[in-house]
């Protein structure tokens, strides 16, 4: 559309062919944190191909404490996290019950993230799911995460690689590491449903600071060692994929010694950009920042390579002392945290993005926590993924039988800039139904386009400006695009003014 005229859209280009996923649960590490290697051993693995340089324009990078795309726009990431079956695995083969149950993700489910105005998917995989057995890495997997990739592109949406667990393993608590390569082995073996209660039980602790103190699996590697090659066999496949942003180490490790933890984050690293050398690479704080809302600040810059800091925010609902559920529903509340969080992310002089933020959709105050943090979002700059698009429960967008929550869904749907033809210096809210972005053009970027997430679930209609000049944007499914006239490299505003629904 022209940028006052309403939202017609554009046919799509149908120019990816999209497999089936397969219905076959997958990946997710968890507990992990660190070990030390040798430089040969950490930067390079038997067969691998010189490193890859991301050269498509549309791929993304890291610049400083910014996400740029190939063509030196600053991008922003908003999204969700998404469960998919065969991916996340948690199901068994021998009859035990399935630790929950997830509901299929279609075209049509992607299709409405992209409506919604959202760029970027966190996707949990499990290590379990990709590597069975002892270097057997599962062709099925791998081919539902093809199909997975494909499908997100084909509807202009990232894709996070979040190397996932949550209580260590499918075995013995909810999802992440293969049964060879929980240390010590265990005693007994679990099925489902899944109970919160084990991510403090005896033998996933102990496995999780096996992870970190890098002990040997059954197979006689050591834990970090088989892990690491694990998520090089999904680099080398994935790395000239477009739609790939980056890969998230390991999901809430839970570990004692901070530099365990730092360690394997430079070893994770080091084998991840020995494939793909401009690969974001995620790393998390330890797991207890979210019930302190705060952790020690890094003594000496990121410095393996492109990496981005990545914790989770769920203020009001886990910190310590309780907040019962954020009961207040005061915003001033939840700002102390993502303070702290912007203050850890400048210590180690990366982007920040919060891979996972949400609480209880079920209840009023849920939908307006999640605008709440979105306007510390906008305040830091910082990417998200809300967690989660679909599961059994009340803290999702969407429920298993396939209900969207209304009120969340609108609360995702606020315009925000996508890409920025510049340096995005604020974004502002000067009422419900309107976006201000103030911005300094540079050599490499004046005259491109910016891309604004603009959503139909957010307005009628709207009308776009340009240091205070109209200006047309071409619409597309929950984005627009709209070049501003070149106009020297100082300080520029662009508007976006819509009109309620």
């Amino acid at each position: 559309m022209q940028g006052a005229s309403g939202f017609a859209t554009p046919e799509r280009p149908a120019w990816i062919s999209v497999n089936p996923v397969k219905t076959r649960p997958l990946l997710a590490l968890a507990t992990l944190a660190t070990l030390g290697c040798s430089e040969t051993e950490r930067a390079s693995a038997p067969g691998l191909a010189p490193a890859f340089h991301r050269t498509d324009p549309d791929a993304v990078h890291i610049e400083g404490r910014t996400f740029r795309d190939g063509r030196g726009r600053m991008l922003l990431f908003r999204g969700v996290n998404v469960k998919v079956p065969g991916i996340f695995d948690v199901t068994f083969d021998d009859g035990r019950a399935p630790n929950e149950t997830i509901a299929p993700f279609t075209e049509e489910d992607m299709a409405r993230l992209e409506t919604l105005g959202l760029d970027v998917v966190r996707l949990p995989i499990n290590w379990s799911a990709l590597e069975p057995q002892p270097e057997a890495y599962s062709e099925a997997f791998l081919k539902g995460v093809d199909a997975f990739l494909d499908l997100a592109w084909q509807h202009h949406i990232h894709v996070l690689i979040d190397m996932h667990q949550d209580a260590y393993s499918k075995e013995i608590g909810e999802d992440g590491a293969p049964r060879w390569a929980i240390v010590p082995a265990p005693a007994m073996v679990l099925g489902g449903p899944y109970d919160d209660a084990r991510r403090l039980s005896a033998p996933v602790l102990a496995a999780g600071f096996s992870f970190f103190d890098d002990k040997l699996a059954s197979d006689g590697r050591s834990l970090q060692q088989a892990f690491i090659a694990a998520a090089q066999k999904m680099v080398a496949r994935w790395a000239p994929h477009p739609a790939l942003l980056g890969y998230e180490a390991f999901n809430e490790p839970v570990v004692l010694d901070q530099h365990k933890l730092d360690a394997f984050h430079t070893r994770f690293a080091d084998g991840v950009h020995a494939i793909d050398a401009d690969a974001p690479v995620l790393f998390e704080p330890v797991a207890t920042r979210n019930q302190t809302d705060q952790t020690k600040l890094a003594s000496a810059p990121w410095s393996s390579g492109p990496g981005a800091y990545a914790p989770h925010i769920y203020t009001g609902w886990f910190s310590q002392p309780d907040q019962h559920g954020w009961a207040s529903e005061n915003p001033a509340f939840l700002e102390a945290s993502m303070v702290h969080a912007e203050a850890e992310a400048a210590a180690w002089n990366t982007p920040m993005f919060v891979t996972e933020y949400g609480c209880d959709q079920s209840v009023e105050r849920g939908p307006k926590w999640i605008d709440a943090e979105l306007d510390l979002q906008d305040r830091f700059l910082s990417s998200s993924t809300m967690w989660v698009f679909r599961e059994a429960g009340t803290w999702s967008l969407s429920s298993n039988d396939r209900v969207e929550r209304e009120a969340t869904a609108r609360a995702l749907a606020r315009p925000y800039p996508r890409a920025v033809a510049g340096e995005l210096i604020a974004i502002e809210r000067p009422s419900p139904t309107s976006m201000k972005l103030r911005y300094r053009t540079t050599p490499t970027t004046m005259g491109l386009a910016h891309v604004l997430a603009v959503s139909p679930e957010a307005f009628a209609s709207y009308t776009l400006s340009c240091d205070g000049i109209q200006a047309q944007g071409v619409d597309h499914a929950g984005w627009a695009e709209v070049t501003c006239p070149s106009s020297g490299e100082g300080e520029h505003v662009l508007e976006l003014v819509g009109t309620a629904k």
